[in-house]
């Protein structure tokens, strides 16, 4: 009989929670290796594994880091991306001997995206699954900011306090993930522009101090 337990997610080598985790217990027999109670014993199993890197651009390396504690060692690992109701596999490795593993992938498309890990490679129906978190990945663009005032586009009042963005093409109320330098902001689109060759976004004026943006310079943006 395996006896469930919940951890706090692991960062580094505390026990503590943040927003770049990725992580899991899992809490019955499909979570345990089988190591674990081939003596009959009472057992727990824990998966626990978090994102290197919550914030990438395009194409560049998301990284993963856990442990499967009891093992057998050589488990398969999986980085999942939760699409259209359902999970696709992005990449795979093997854990080692001890349990740990690092798994990465190559994101080859913008988005806000949800992802876990799972460990499978023990007897049928033996797996585990870690719990679900957010990866933002993002593509360059330049952004400028404007003014206070007026109605927008789509709308809205605009005022000091107003938070979003203005675009040419994407629907009002689209919402974007925007990163400048090691800030990040989620806001809608909310009126249209720029009218600048070259720009991609404006930014509101409660956006632009949000982010601590100035001037026209390059964002990362999940749009």
């Amino acid at each position: 009989m395996i006896r469930p337990r919940l951890i706090a997610p692991a960062v580094g080598a505390t026990t503590v929670l943040c927003a770049s985790v990725l992580a899991g217990a899992f809490l019955a027999s499909n979570a345990a290796s089988p190591a674990a109670w081939a003596d009959g014993a009472p057992a727990d199993a824990v998966l626990s594994s978090h994102v290197l890197q919550k914030n990438v651009l395009v194409g560049h390396e998301i990284a993963v880091r856990g442990s499967l504690a009891p093992t057998l060692g050589r488990e398969v690992v999986r980085l999942q991306q939760r699409r259209a109701g359902g999970w696709i596999d992005l990449a795979h490795r093997y854990s080692a001997a001890n349990g740990r593993f690092v798994i990465d992938a190559w994101p080859r498309r913008i988005g806000a995206f949800v992802m876990r890990v799972v460990v499978g490679g023990m007897p049928p129906g033996l797996d585990a699954a870690g719990a679900s978190a957010k990866v933002n990945v993002y593509h360059k663009v330049i952004a400028s900011w404007y003014g206070l005032g007026g109605r927008t586009a789509c709308g809205e009042e605009l005022t000091p306090a107003t938070l979003g963005v203005a675009n040419k093409t994407l629907p009002c109320g689209t919402f974007v993930t925007l990163r400048y330098g090691h800030r990040t902001l989620r806001v809608r689109v909310i009126d249209r522009g720029p009218f600048v060759a070259g720009r991609d976004y404006d930014l509101t004026y409660a956006t632009k101090l949000k982010l601590g943006f100035v001037g026209v310079a390059p964002v990362w943006a999940t749009r």
